[in-house]
């Protein structure tokens, strides 16, 4: 799919390891325009523009934001609202804003409060990521056959879901639309829950010792897949636990019966309903694919 070709100024606020995968996307999908990072230390813009993610980079609004056609908020979830604080006075008439942020409700509710007449706002979180961090891990292929949201509201311009969408799909991502609440409830359980859980799973095995033995030093591969996103940025996902907290808290609940429902056949020592269990999530997990 073609970029649309009235897109000539793309300016990418947060040029990490999603900003970056985005600048390098759209420059191996054929995007002639020119994309521009912002941020506030030049050490790590210098990166951006040394990794070809960004063809220029700026600390300075103004100049960064001048005659910008699409902003791209890809800083951390509990920082993307004070950056469109600041943003918003420079942006020209008909600038499309959107973000990578992983919630949205609270997300949209504010942002929308702030934008004026004549500016579009369109919210946004790929499904892709890593537990590696910085435009040094960015790729080009970070959202190749991934899936990326839009939680568009009343308010939305539709053309500028369809602008917004065909950048994705150029990126080689599909998109869903769906309200604000239904994409914070399902992201929860799909991506939120599984962070929780990885960590609680690190710290428990880490924790479990017998005569100064530590189990942590047994752990192999299924320990090292199931954990992996644990590494992740503590502050990065301190802001999401936040500002989704009571959907998270929710699936956490749901995880906790799950595993009370575990604990009891494996005291019941019923070995039916054992591989049924287990036969249940084997079953879904490959399904799911990749």
């Amino acid at each position: 799919m073609a970029f649309p070709s009235n897109i000539e100024r793309i300016v990418i606020a947060g040029v990490g390891l999603i900003g970056g995968s985005i600048g390098l996307a759209l420059k191996d999908a054929g995007f002639q325009g020119k994309i521009v990072g912002l941020g506030r230390r030049w050490s790590s813009l210098k990166l951006a523009i040394d990794a070809g993610a960004v063809d220029s980079a700026e600390i300075d609004y103004v100049e960064a934001l001048r005659d910008s056609d699409i902003l791209i908020l890809c800083t951390p979830v509990d920082t993307i609202v004070g950056i469109m604080g600041k943003a918003i006075q420079y942006l020209p008439q008909g600038c499309i804003i959107t973000d990578v942020g992983s919630t949205k409700a609270s997300l949209v509710c504010e942002i929308e409060s702030l934008i004026p007449d004549g500016i579009h706002f369109v919210g946004g979180h790929p499904m892709a990521g890593s537990d590696e961090s910085g435009v040094v891990s960015a790729r080009d292929d970070l959202f190749r056959g991934r899936v990326c949201i839009l939680t568009p509201t009343g308010r939305t311009d539709k053309d500028v879901i369809q602008t917004i969408s065909e950048m994705w799909q150029t990126m080689g991502a599909s998109v869903k639309i769906m309200p604000p609440d239904d994409h914070d409830y399902l992201i929860s359980a799909a991506s939120h829950l599984p962070h929780a859980v990885a960590c609680a799973l690190v710290n428990v095995v880490s924790s479990i010792e017998n005569r100064e033995i530590n189990a942590l030093d047994f752990a192999s591969t299924g320990f090292a897949d199931t954990t992996r996103i644990a590494m992740g940025s503590s502050e990065t996902w301190g802001g999401i636990f936040q500002q989704n907290a009571e959907n998270v808290a929710l699936m956490i609940s749901k995880m906790e019966s799950e595993l009370s429902d575990f604990r009891s056949i494996l005291e019941s020592k019923d070995g039916d309903a054992l591989i049924k269990k287990l036969n249940q999530a084997r079953d879904s997990r490959i399904a799911f694919g990749r």
